[in-house]
């Protein structure tokens, strides 16, 4: 076998990056939610028959002071199963700067890849962002250097982004800088059962993009028939 003519009709890589919140705040059941959802999310993602895009997958969870890749990027595997449980502070930053490095290395996001697509779920405001406060002017948002970072980055900022926050107390300004996309809804998760609809969202979303014509076209799926009006934020 011509190994060049079988590394060239292999399917390029679709990659996908989760970024989880494993704060204190998401102990009981919005982390026990987030581990069924998760499962169901790559239950599908194994299901996909003759992708264009092959889905490849990293799990970087943020909380006790520290962001920390559980999954590197790859393939989805049998084995793949994960139990997060929850703890410490919501070092959002730290995962913000994690992706951005892993998706701004060539090593590990080829060339040949296509457009990556960044999750962010949260329950929290970021304890690693200084100065932060409710109350402080939108601009100063966008100027946390942890957030530029993705804005700014050569491969990050072309990154499609997803993100949901979870209860009342969630800055959804922080979701809306992360989407920085107007056409593209936060998701805001009054309940667990919002956690529930917010993965099939995206994995409906990621699953209908990585057998399209064009994987590099983000798909966004319909939020009107998922979420109630008081769960979207444009």
């Amino acid at each position: 076998m011509d190994l060049a003519n079988y590394m060239r009709k292999e399917g390029r890589a679709l990659p996908v990056f989760l970024l989880v919140d494993i704060s204190g705040s998401m102990r009981g059941e919005k982390i026990e939610t987030v581990n069924v959802a998760l499962k169901e999310m790559i239950n599908s993602f194994k299901k996909i028959e003759n992708p264009i895009g092959v889905i490849e997958l990293c799990i970087i969870t943020f909380g006790d002071q520290k962001a920390q890749v559980v999954k590197p990027l790859s393939k989805i595997l049998d084995t793949d199963q994960f139990e997060f449980s929850a703890g410490g502070s919501t070092p959002m930053g730290k995962a913000f700067d994690v992706v951005s490095d892993m998706i701004e290395d060539y090593e590990i996001v080829s060339r040949r890849a296509y457009t990556p697509t960044i999750v962010l779920i949260s329950d929290g405001n970021p304890t690693d962002f200084d100065g932060y406060s409710s109350t402080m002017k939108d601009d100063d948002i966008y100027e946390w250097e942890a957030l530029k970072r993705l804005q700014y980055g050569i491969r990050s900022s072309k990154a499609t982004r997803l993100a949901m926050g979870i209860g009342a107390d969630m800055d959804s300004r922080i979701l809306r800088a992360f989407i920085n996309n107007e056409s593209i809804p936060a998701i805001k998760a009054r309940d667990n059962d919002t956690i529930s609809k917010f993965f099939k969202w995206v994995t409906m979303s990621i699953s209908v993009r990585s057998i399209s014509v064009n994987p590099d076209v983000p798909v966004i799926g319909d939020t009107e028939d998922l979420f109630d009006k008081g769960e979207i934020e444009f």
